[in-house]
């Protein structure tokens, strides 16, 4: 095409929709996330436990609550996925007000997405669209 005939080109602006058949497998995959994330961060905190001490059993929480936010979503009612996700979320503020309060702990950056996939999922529990 030359520049003679471009006036006359018009160019149609393309409507993307959301693909929404994909959204019961990402809700699958940001499951499956949250419990890589947990495994990853917590794993060494789990493999020596040591019940006298805080960090073992909050490692023990995010793990128990990533596999309960996991099973929740086997369930039809929402409950297990909203109490879940709700505990996830309150401990990754806890982690992230450690991290900036009394500057421990790292992996800010992985707790913020944790936490926003924890809100994610107590705002929309198992909600099939």
């Amino acid at each position: 095409m030359n520049c003679r005939n471009m006036s006359n080109f018009v160019l149609n602006p393309l409507i993307m929709e959301p693909v929404r058949s994909l959204y019961a497998l990402s809700t699958w995959l940001l499951r499956l996330a949250v419990l890589i994330l947990v495994y990853i961060i917590f794993f060494v905190t789990l493999r020596s436990p040591d019940v006298n001490h805080l960090p073992f059993w909050i490692a023990a929480g995010f793990a128990l609550f990533s596999m309960l936010l996991f099973v929740g979503g086997f369930m039809k009612k929402s409950s297990m996925t909203v109490i879940s996700a709700l505990i996830l979320a309150f401990g990754c503020t806890y982690k992230i007000v450690l991290h900036f309060a009394f500057n421990q702990g790292g992996f800010i950056a992985i707790f913020l997405v944790l936490g926003a996939i924890s809100l994610f999922f107590f705002s929309n529990g198992n909600k099939q669209k």
